[in-house]
């Protein structure tokens, strides 16, 4: 079977098909949205994370946590994909820029932590940041949502 690739859209068929599509995203825009309870197990999780990772060599329980949430952030995409159309704020270009700063504050937080907590060994310090990557989680996805929906309601 061969397709004939010299035959090409007219510049008016071709300004119907952009246009169409921009038409799509500025309908979905309003829909753009994670689950209420996204972003509160998300932090949860990543603060389990940071907990364990701080705790990671002087807990053998740490270890465990590091792998409960592992398993989590394995399950949340599975969860969020049923019966809704999903749209990644992390790689989407129109949020792509707000979710690079959370990420970087995240692994600032959780850096900061394993060092302060090796350094003074105060168990505070990575229950602390695992309170501060939760706050941070519940503020930025959100965030990160509206940034989106944002960008689909302009594009054009």
């Amino acid at each position: 079977m061969t397709q004939d690739h010299a035959a090409r859209p007219s510049a008016e068929e071709a300004r119907q098909a952009l246009e169409s599509v921009s038409q799509s995203k500025q309908a979905l825009a309003p829909h753009v949205r994670s689950p209420a309870w996204l972003y509160p197990v998300q932090g949860i999780g990543m603060g389990v994370f940071v907990i364990g990772l701080v705790f990671s060599k002087d807990a053998g329980w740490a270890s465990a946590l590091i792998a409960v949430s592992g398993v989590l952030f394995s399950v949340l995409p599975m969860l969020q994909t049923r019966s809704r159309l999903v749209i990644d704020v992390y790689t989407h270009p129109g949020s792509r820029g707000l979710a690079w700063t959370y990420v970087a504050a995240f692994a600032l937080i959780a850096v900061a932590a394993v060092v302060l907590y090796m350094t003074f060994k105060l168990a505070w310090i990575g229950y602390g940041a695992a309170v501060l990557v939760l706050m941070l989680t519940l503020v930025m996805g959100p965030a990160m949502d509206a940034r989106l929906a944002r960008a689909l309601r302009n594009a054009g």
